[in-house]
């Protein structure tokens, strides 16, 4: 009877952590796109001017992300879930490359290769994580 209830609760605490990272990386994503939608070019360099449309487009971001998060966490189907995380990607890479639009020309070759590395960087930790991602993958298999 106790390992029904441990059973139950790690169902339970399944369901609660997929629920958090849904809603999470949909949140996060609203985010984004509500600073990107804040981002104004100025005499300086940028901005960052907040208004209604923020909140508008914090709200739009997490909306339109939101099914395709669910998909990438609850589907069985791996072709969805690719489908599904490859447009994250896409809106991903595309918020990252954004605000060159403000970078002045002069600036624009130091500030790209500053992303090219940052790109670079971000690819290696991604793959790290898949390793180890995979890692404890095997290890879980192994156990059972």
């Amino acid at each position: 009877m106790a390992y029904c209830c441990e059973m139950t609760n790690k169902a339970q605490d399944d369901r609660l952590l997929n629920r958090i990272i849904v809603y999470g990386f949909s949140l996060a994503f609203g985010l984004v796109v509500a600073s990107l939608q804040a981002l104004r070019p100025a005499p300086a360099g940028f901005a960052i001017v907040l208004s209604w449309w923020s909140l508008v487009a914090l709200v739009l971001g997490a909306a339109i992300t939101l099914p395709f998060f669910q998909v990438i966490v609850h589907s069985k189907r791996r072709n969805p879930r690719r489908a599904a995380l490859c447009f994250v990607v896409l809106l991903g890479l595309a918020a990252f490359f954004y605000p060159m639009r403000v970078v002045p020309l002069e600036n624009f070759r130091p500030v790209f290769v500053g992303l090219a590395v940052a790109v670079a960087a971000l690819s290696i930790l991604g793959g790290l994580l898949l390793v180890l991602h995979r890692f404890f993958e095997n290890e879980e298999a192994n156990r059972n």
